[in-house]
């Protein structure tokens, strides 16, 4: 064999053996690889499950181990407390994913300091772990780096995330509040971009839904129950940052009033000014307006009032009262004076309610049925948020693995 014949078979032999040990190497990464993949962890998941997606809209999707952090973390609470479900823990992590994205196409972004801020609240948090598990282990006297690292490892193997991994997590669901602000800012300074008349119709709709409640036979029924009406709309207007509504819908057995609510020392003053007005000696709606009208809603809810006869209980306890308004033809003034309460220091208070029956206003279609949208502080946007989320969470999709995880312990 010449020379030049044996070089190049010597050249092809080391190319093939160095294709040899690549293979080979190969080959052992993918099953180290396979062999930590496929290790179950506390839950009893692998890398894959960890990975798989359980929800997906708009583009983005929840991955299992997302899905157990927030499970694990409020998740089974709201479930056994407030009765969301598993199909609402992956819908509030797909909110905050929808949210950035949505901020980022319209050209939102986080300041430094917002970034800073979220990073340092993440990494507090991932501290915070830390100290606990040392802090466990000093107080049991079997404190060791080795003993920290494998208390760590437990920790997270439990989460279902490593440490890089939930720091992101956690990072990422700060900037997420930071974009929805964000978004609902631009909103309120540049308008929905939904037309009028399909946000109209969308509200009408979402209204009249819960108008009525079907059976598991499919028979509907009224929802509305006795109270509910002013029962809701106190707590609308006592916690207006809690995401609470009123009752958008006026029953037809309701009548309407325009109402005062005026306290003195004496039975004999109040009455005084309860019959001056109702003798049309003083004016009624100068009296509804000014301070000594001491209704908690007169600046809050323009009136007239609904009521009902056993829906009234935020303005007036009374049966007896709601009679007199009752009984008073449209444009007729009638009034309503409470026995005196004495207070622990001795002094008595006299309650009279002045009411004059009206019609209603608040509505879109008359006296009842759906509320006007603009009529409540807020429910406007409530509802462009609404829509926006229907068109957002059109394509939603959930996964069987969503109901199967229960929690760690599950």
């Amino acid at each position: 064999m010449s020379k030049t014949k044996r070089s190049q078979n010597s050249k092809k032999k080391t190319i093939r053996n160095i294709l040899i040990c690549a293979a080979i190497a190969v080959v052992i990464a993918l099953v180290v690889f396979l062999t930590i993949a496929l290790q179950k962890d506390s839950a009893g998941m692998t890398c894959f499950q960890r990975r798989a997606t359980v929800a997906s809209a708009h583009g983005e999707k929840v991955t299992m181990a997302e899905y157990r952090v927030a499970y694990d973390s409020y998740g089974a609470y709201y479930i056994q407390n407030l009765n969301w479900t598993p199909e609402d823990i992956a819908k509030n992590l797909l909110q905050d994913k929808i949210n950035t994205t949505e901020a980022k196409a319209l050209g939102l972004s986080l300041t430094q300091e917002e970034e800073e801020t979220c990073k340092a609240a993440a990494q507090a948090q991932i501290d915070g772990i830390r100290k606990a598990q040392t802090d466990a282990l000093i107080q049991n006297g079997s404190y060791s780096k080795t003993a920290l690292e494998k208390q760590m490892a437990d920790v997270y193997d439990r989460l279902g995330m490593n440490e890089s991994e939930y720091y992101t997590f956690l990072k990422n669901s700060y900037a997420a509040s930071y974009y929805s602000e964000k978004l609902e800012a631009y909103y309120t300074e540049n308008g929905s971009g939904i037309d009028e008349e399909t946000l109209q119709n969308f509200y009408r709709s979402e209204v009249e839904k819960t108008m009525k409640t079907t059976d598991e036979n499919g028979n509907e029924t009224v929802a509305y129950r006795d109270g509910q009406f002013w029962t809701a709309l106190k707590t609308y207007f006592s916690y207006p940052s809690a995401g609470m509504l009123p009752m958008l819908y006026v029953p037809e057995n309701f009548i309407y009033i325009d109402y005062i609510k005026i306290q003195g020392a004496t039975t004999e003053e109040v009455t005084e000014i309860a019959q001056q007005v109702a003798e049309g000696k003083k004016s009624f709606d100068e009296l509804m307006n000014s301070d000594d009208n001491k209704s908690e809603y007169r600046e809050k809810l323009e009136g007239p009032y609904p009521i009902a006869e056993y829906d009234h209980n935020e303005l007036f306890a009374s049966q007896e009262a709601y009679k007199t308004a009752e009984a008073l033809q449209v444009g007729e003034i009638g009034y309503f004076v409470e026995n005196a309460t004495t207070a622990e220091d001795g002094t008595q208070t006299v309650t009279a309610y002045l009411f004059r029956r009206a019609k209603g206003t608040m509505c879109i279609d008359g006296e009842y049925g759906v509320i006007k949208m603009d009529l409540f502080p807020n429910i406007r946007a409530y509802f462009e948020e609404q829509y926006r989320a229907a068109q957002w969470f059109a394509d939603v999709k959930y996964e069987d693995a969503l109901y199967a995880y229960k929690g760690a312990l599950g």
